[in-house]
């Protein structure tokens, strides 16, 4: 064998060795190509879920901004009612504020005076006539009444 035979029973090894490497390197290449495939779709599968649920979760707002918007076109008409309501009693304590007032000008003017009158006449009256010595209801408690009972309880 020749040098030349020998140079090139030596790059016939180096280009075998080289080919290996490169049939190792394309192996992997290939598995991490295909696990790389799978968690693409993994993650496809888990996207779509999670679009899923936000999508769920959107009509679930969309439901409730509904259910608020009816309410409040129900309210509208008890807000109405409300400040109808409102002005009425606004009217009525007018109305109770200038009876009241008519009632406390009777009773310290004249007609006033008059009633007290005739009610302390008519009371005397029937206590000289031998009316009721005790015009409310119940009995009068003697002196030292009290305390004798109650140490007997």
């Amino acid at each position: 064998m020749n040098v030349a035979q020998a140079a090139a029973l030596i790059a016939a090894v180096f280009w075998a060795l080289l080919v290996c490497v490169g049939v190792f390197v394309l192996f992997r290449l290939g598995r991490l190509l295909s696990e790389s495939r799978g968690l693409i779709a993994e993650l496809r599968e888990r996207s779509d879920t999670l679009l899923q649920r936000a999508q769920v979760a959107v009509d679930g707002a969309q439901a409730a901004v509904d259910r608020a918007g009816r309410q409040l076109d129900r309210t509208e008409p008890v807000a109405a009612s409300m400040d109808e309501l409102d002005a009425g009693m606004a009217e009525l304590a007018g109305q109770v504020t200038a009876l009241a007032g008519l009632g406390r000008a009777i009773a310290s003017g004249p007609v006033g005076r008059l009633g007290a009158l005739a009610y302390g006449v008519r009371h005397a009256v029937s206590l000289r006539r031998g009316g009721p010595k005790n015009p409310l209801p119940g009995r009068v408690v003697e002196r030292g009444e009290l305390t004798h009972s109650g140490a007997a309880k």
